[in-house]
Formats: structure tokens, C-alpha cells, sequence
């Protein structure tokens, strides 16, 4: 049934975009597509060329679409799906084609990758704060093994930022919206001195929380400041160095989540519930406990409220801080071999206090301080002849972090639970890649790719039970311990490009990934705190076609891929446990097609889109039977399982026109609708009833419903204000039809608590370049 469902929306897709891709090409006569740039495979290359399913957004783009980092990326590329954490948007959860990791704990790793001008950016806490000076912004989908590494295993982004020009120029902007929104942006050019450019960016945003709380501050307010200088030095006619730092605070609340049903995944089978509990512990006498639980339940609404409650006379926050350097130095050998070399140095602090029930009643709480490091050495050769294109390297790669967690849970007990996790990881890294392409005719290149791997990965993790958060230890659960471990992996990749005619590519592509492996650091159980899972693997075969028409006014592109995965990372609730833990559990298949097209309708009118479909199945969950015959045993859940993170059709459609010209500027209209299907937020059951059903949660109460949300900016831009340059100004809209749909939850198996999309926010933008 789902998918018949899935041809229907393929079939009422595909007219919309190959109509627009080949229809009325003789209305934009004259006008043409700008042609589009990448690095993905460490070179400048047209994007047309390229055989990977990638999506590339340049500046222009980004600047009209209001994207600032990660966090507005979601559905702009097919199959991609960037979710904010449940209680904090400043944590990411980035699913490509159904690979996604959602545990925010600094010992898990991502699926996706993440690289700001080709640094790699290790964990998912922080990583959606917003960027100053973005130039471009590159998604590839499928396995990035070979080029970029470990945690590719879905793909990667790469956020590349502008270099300085060497002239006097910059911009600045000003922009007031609703809630009490003004952010201000400068990005500056000096004169070129000597062998120097330098630019500079600085970015402040404020604005007040959209759902209030009876601590007097509302949830989900924003105050964050960025910084990024770069430099530019052109030591001698071969040499360049390039120095960039960034620099990125926050310390704002939470997004809100509220308390959306007072049941959850366990209701279904055991019964129990915040309702349940608080009836049996009245019927025991326990009053005050029972009123408790029935008080919290009493919270729940299944519509987006106007406030809510939380412990009284807590704080909560969410605070950031980021420090990156980044050196590149590129040397020519010679007209066609260069020497590359980019090192790095990250250092973030990441702090947390989250309501988890999010009601008045002290039944859950969280706070967690992550202290992280990171450094990165990577040397490049790259170089071609008159048929070949090459490219060699050696990368390292190490990491420290620590993370302090104190906790309280109080979900069904007779007393609550206050306890300190502590874990912290580090990670050495080394690899060698290389990769070869060869023009082995005029119109044919195939492409070979190999890379090495080898990890070395420790745990620091210790546990208490207190008193308090920070009173005296009662129990040590967990003494201090440390532990190491070892991966491996070699991943290739295979490709071939054939040139149809001037106007039109195909390619097919074989790649293989990994994510690393690593520890439960946060068990209760000794043993299973000592075993490591091992790294999960991928490996996908993908075909495609890249084409332009109408004399370069449009682009089409079409890919198939299908995607085997195995010793898949599964986090699972063992029988009788309180916590969750990863297990390599699984095996998957994901397939889908990968639609995109860019179309210059006319002078000044263009019109871009992409669509994605996504048919992700497991094809083994070893978990623990809850129901006849196979209780307690360990069976194959995977054909009762859905697949998280992995909705079938995303779909985005771009329109960008010019109203018209006129003495006071130039009228533009910019609109943006960004469509995501039904999705899961655990490999939940399918059916509660079911023999092969396990343990976890359930489709039922896991599904997150289907959401279209619209943007839109009317520019007036190129106004003559007078000076060295030119003024514009906007009225813009997000959420236009304000969407009161939730965008992601968490399940307590006794009740559940959501997050909701933000409302409505509209405001004007002042701006001067030169």
C-alpha cells in the first residue's frame, strides 16, 4: 500500500518538473543559466560534469532564500533531511536517502559528514548554528568514502565561505521582524596590502521566545553572535596560504517541546502510562505521587498551545561556543601538479538544561556540559595530464571531548533517579586515498578510488548516584574506566561518465562507506559498557543523467540509486533496561530516484526544482520478541520495522522573478516551497500485534505527519541611494501559511513530548553593498 502511495506522488511529480524543463524555451531567449562550480572531488569542476548526485546552492541563492547554515537546509536537496533536536536547535539529526543518526551524545557519530572549507566538523552538537560570508553550499548523496572518509556513510555538506577580493567592498544589512527579531550583518573587504587580502564578517541575531512559560522567559528565543576573519596571502607566484577563523556564541532557552500524550510506546504493551501510574499509585495510597503523574498527564494537548509549564524555579538554557582556525597552503609544481596542504584546529563548548516532560511536575530533567576538540592535518596532490585527472592524499584526524551529564528521572518510579554520566571520547585517525580519472576516449572517463582507514578510539566514562546534581556521591554505579579500541576500513569507489552529445551526460557510480564504531558509554551494564559495536558499512551502486537544454536556459538531472546497508547502528532498549544502546543490529536496503532541474523561464525569471523518493526497508532488526511464541527470544523484527529519518517524497520548487524595473530599483519576488512526506522517528513496530514485533516503540506513535511550508521575500533591490554602491531593501515571510505541525518528538515509552514548527515570522530587510 505504501507504495502504490509512493508511484502516486512519483507520477504527479514528474510532470511538474520535466514540463517545466522543456517547455517554452523561446520565452527566455537570451537569457541563460549561470554555470555552477563544486569541489566535490577536491577540484573545480562544472557541476554538470561531475558523476555524483549532488545539489550545489551559490550565493545569490543563498542570500535571496534566507539560508544561514544546516538548519535551513532541510528538503532544498532530494532526500535530504535536516531535523533539529527535539529540545535544542542548536543539534542536528541529517538524514541523505534514509542514513541518519538521531543520539546527540558526543560518542555517537553522524551519517552525514560536515565540512566547512574542508574541515570536518565531528559531532552533531552545535553544528546548526549559523554561518557568516557562505559563498556555496554542496550536498552529495550517496557513500563519500573515498575523498572525504569516515562518517560519510549518507553523504556530506560542504559549506564553503567566501575568500576576501582584495578591493575595498562589503555589505551591510539590517533586518526587524515579529517577536522582537533584529539581525545585524557586515561583511567587509580591505584594500589589497601588499601580499595580503583580508575580509571580515560579523553577524549578531536577537529575538524574543515564541511560546511562553511561567519561569518568564519564553522558549525558543535566540541570541547568537558570529565572527569569521579571512586572509589571503600570495607569498610568491606559486605559493597562497589561506588563514580563516571563526568564532560563534549562543546562550538563549531551549525550543520549546511540550507534553503531547500521557502515553507512549510501552502503553501498548504493558499498559503503563503517566495515567496508569498516577490511578495505581493512589490506589496504594501514595497520594502525592499518584497526583503527580495524573497532574503531568493533564498537560498534554495535541495541538500547538500558547504556553506551558515547567519546573518551578529551574533554569534552562542552551549556550554555545566555537573557535575554529583553518590554514591552507596551495603550492604549484608545475602548470599541472599542485601541492595542497589544509590543517585545523576546532574547539567547542556546548551546555544544556532541558525540561524533558515538560510540565510543572519534577519527572524529568537533563543537563549535559561537552568540552570538544579537534585537529586535522590533510596533504592533497592534484594534478592531470592531457587524459588523466589524479588526485593523492594522507589524512589525521584526532579528537578529545568530555561530557558532563547530570540527570534526574523520575518516569514511573516510586523515587527519583538523580544520577552523573560522565563520558568522554577520543579518536585518532589516519588515511590514504587517491583517486584516478581517465578520458579513455572523447566522450568516455571512468574513475578509480581507493582509501585506507585506520581508527583508534577510547572511552572515559564514570556514573553516580546522588543526593543532587551536585551533592555527595551515594553510589558510584559505574567507577571510572577507560577503554580502547580499533577500526579499519577500506573503501573504493568505481564510476564512468559517458558523453551522450554537448548537452547531455551519463554516469553510473559504485561507492562504499562507513561510519565508525564506538561505545555505549552511558550503560549501567559493565559488560555492555566494555564492548564496542563495530563501524556500520554501506555500499551503493547509482545511475544517472545530467542534461541542459534550450541552449543552456535549463538543466535536468536524474538519478537511481539503491543502497545496501550492513552492521547497521541500531539503538535499542534492551529487556528490563533504562537506558538504550547501540547494537549492530541491522541490515537495510534504501532505492530511490533523485529529480532536479534549474530552468531560466525568461530575462530575469527563473525557476528551480528537485524532487526525491525514497523507498527505505530493513532487511534484518535482531531484537527481543514481546509476543507469542517468541517472547524473549532473539528473532528478525526487521519485516515488522519502519525505517526512521527516511521520509518517501521530499520535494522543493524555487521561483525567482523580476517584477519589474523601475527608477527606484529593481522588483523582485522570491518564493520557496519545501514539501517532506510522513516520517518515523524510531525503527519502531509496524504492529502491535505481530509475532516478529520487539522491543522500542511503535508506527502508531512515532509517525511525524506530512508538512509543506512556503517562504517568501519581496525584494526591491539596486536602489540609487548614492555612494560607491547600491541599496536594497525587502518584506519577508517564513512559515507564510504558519504550519502548526510537529516536527519532531521524543518518546519516554510512558508519555510523549514533540516539538512543534516554529509560527509564522515576518520582517524587513535593509541592506547597502559596495
Amino acid at each position: 500500500m505504501r507504495y502504490q502511495k509512493g508511484k502516486k506522488y512519483i507520477l504527479k511529480a514528474l510532470p511538474v518538473l520535466l514540463t517545466a524543463a522543456y517547455s517554452c524555451g523561446a520565452a527566455a531567449e537570451g537569457a541563460k543559466l549561470e554555470e555552477v562550480i563544486v569541489t566535490a572531488q577536491k577540484r573545480a569542476e562544472r557541476l554538470q560534469d561531475v558523476p555524483l548526485s549532488i545539489s550545489a546552492i551559490g550565493g545569490a541563492q543563498l542570500e535571496t532564500r534566507g539560508i544561514e547554515g544546516g538548519a535551513d537546509m532541510s528538503g532544498l536537496a532530494p532526500n535530504l533531511l535536516v531535523a533539529k533536536s527535539p529540545t535544542n536547535d542548536l543539534i542536528s539529526q541529517i538524514s541523505i536517502r534514509g542514513a541518519a543518526t538521531g543520539q546527540p551524545s558526543i560518542l555517537v557519530d553522524p551519517s552525514v559528514g560536515m565540512y566547512i572549507d574542508g574541515v570536518y566538523v565531528a559531532k552533531s552538537q552545535g553544528n546548526l548554528s549559523e554561518m557568516v560570508d557562505l559563498e556555496r553550499i554542496e550536498v552529495l548523496r550517496g557513500p563519500q568514502g573515498t575523498l572525504f572518509g569516515r562518517n560519510t556513510l549518507g553523504g556530506a555538506i560542504n559549506f564553503i565561505t567566501r575568500k576576501p577580493a582584495g578591493v575595498f567592498s562589503g555589505s551591510a544589512n539590517l533586518e526587524i521582524g515579529n517577536y522582537g527579531r533584529h539581525v545585524e550583518r557586515v561583511s567587509i573587504d580591505l584594500p589589497r596590502m601588499g601580499i595580503a587580502s583580508v575580509s571580515f564578517a560579523l553577524r549578531n541575531e536577537k529575538q524574543d521566545g515564541w511560546l511562553k512559560n511561567d519561569t518568564g522567559r519564553a522558549f525558543g528565543n535566540k541570541d547568537r553572535q558570529a565572527f569569521r576573519l579571512s586572509a589571503n596571502f600570495d607569498i610568491s607566484r606559486d605559493l597562497q596560504v589561506d588563514y580563516k577563523y571563526d568564532h560563534t556564541e549562543a546562550d538563549e532557552m531551549p525550543s520549546p517541546a511540550t507534553m503531547y500524550a500521557p502515553d507512549g510506546g510501552s502503553t501498548l504493551t504493558s499498559g503503563a502510562s503517566l495515567t496508569s501510574l498516577g490511578n495505581m499509585y493512589i490506589g496504594y495510597g501514595m497520594t502525592a505521587l499518584g497526583n503527580m503523574f495524573l497532574n503531568a498527564a493533564s498537560a498534554a494537548s495535541t495541538s500547538r498551545p500558547s504556553s506551558f509549564s515547567s519546573d518551578p524555579g529551574r533554569e534552562f538554557w542552551q549556550k554555545l561556543k566555537i573557535d575554529g582556525h583553518a590554514l591552507t597552503a596551495t603550492y604549484q609544481l608545475n602548470p599541472t601538479n599542485t601541492l595542497k596542504y589544509i590543517g585545523s584546529f576546532r574547539k567547542t563548548y556546548y551546555s544544556d538544561q532541558l525540561e524533558l516532560d515538560a510540565t510543572p511536575q519534577p519527572i524529568g530533567y537533563s543537563r549535559r556540559d561537552t568540552d570538544l576538540r579537534t585537529w586535522s592535518h590533510e596533504f592533497q596532490w592534484i594534478g592531470n595530464t592531457d587524459r588523466l585527472n589524479y588526485v593523492a592524499g594522507y589524512y589525521a584526524f584526532k579528537e578529545d571531548g568530555f561530557t558532563f551529564g547530570p540527570r534526574s528521572f523520575w518516569f514511573g518510579t516510586v523515587n527519583p533517579t538523580n544520577m552523573i554520566v560522565n563520558s568522554g571520547v577520543t579518536t585518532e585517525q589516519k588515511a590514504v586515498y587517491g583517486q584516478l580519472d581517465w578520458k579513455a576516449t572523447r566522450d568516455l572517463t571512468l574513475t578509480a578510488g581507493i582509501r585506507r582507514t585506520q581508527e583508534d578510539r577510547g572511552l572515559e566514562a564514570s556514573q553516580y548516584i546522588t543526593n543532587g546534581y551536585l551533592g555527595p556521591a551515594v553510589m558510584n554505579l559505574v567507577a571510572p574506566v577507560n577503554y580502547m579500541t580499533s577500526f579499519s576500513a577500506t573503501t573504493p569507489t568505481l564510476s564512468a561518465v559517458y558523453k551522450l552529445n554537448d548537452n547531455v551526460n551519463v554516469f553510473a557510480r559504485m561507492a562504499k562507506g562507513f561510519k565508525s564504531g564506538g561505545w555505549n558509554g552511558e550503560s549501567t551494564n559493565p559488560a555492555i559498557l566494555r564492548t564496542p559495536y563495530d563501524p556500520e558499512k554501506s555500499q551503493t551502486f547509482e545511475v544517472g543523467m545530467k542534461s541542459s537544454f534550450a541552449d543552456g536556459r535549463g538543466t535536468f538531472n536524474a538519478t537511481y540509486f539503491h543502497n545496501k546497508i550492513t552492521d547497521m547502528q541500531l539503538t535499542m532498549l534492551p529487556p528490563g533496561a533504562l537506558s538504550s544502546n547501540i547494537y549492530n543490529a541491522g541490515k537495510a536496503t534504501q532505492q530511490g530516484i533523485e529529480l532536479e532541474m534549474a530552468w531560466q523561464m525568461a530575462d530575469g525569471w527563473r525557476m528551480t526544482g528537485s524532487y526525491g523518493y525514497l523507498d527505505a526497508e530493513f532487511d534484518q532488526y535482531m531484537d527481543t520478541g514481546i509476543n507469542p511464541p517468541n517472547v524473549g527470544m532473539l528473532i528478525d523484527t526487521g519485516k515488522n520495522r519502519v525505517m526512521p529519518y527516511a521520509p518517501k517524497h521530499t520535494l522543493n520548487l524555487n521561483v525567482d522573478g523580476r517584477l519589474a524595473k523601475t527608477a527606484w530599483g529593481t522588483l523582485r519576488v522570491i518564493a520557496d516551497y519545501t514539501y517532506m512526506s510522513e516520517r518515523y522517528l524510531y525503527a519502531a513496530n509496524e504492529s502491535v500485534t505481530s509475532p516478529i514485533a520487539g522491543s522500542g516503540s511503535f508506527a502508531s506513535v512515532s509517525e511525524m505527519p506530512a508538512i509543506g511550508m512556503v517562504n517568501a521575500r519581496l525584494l526591491l533591490a539596486n536602489i540609487p541611494v548614492g555612494g560607491p554602491g547600491a541599496a536594497e531593501a525587502s518584506f519577508w515571510v517564513k512559515n507564510l501559511t504558519d504550519e502548526k505541525k510537529i516536527m519532531n518528538g521524543i518518546d519516554f515509552s510512558i508519555f510523549r513530548t514533540v516539538a512543534w514548527a516554529p509560527p509564522r515570522t515576518y520582517g524587513v530587510s535593509f541592506g547597502y553593498k559596495w
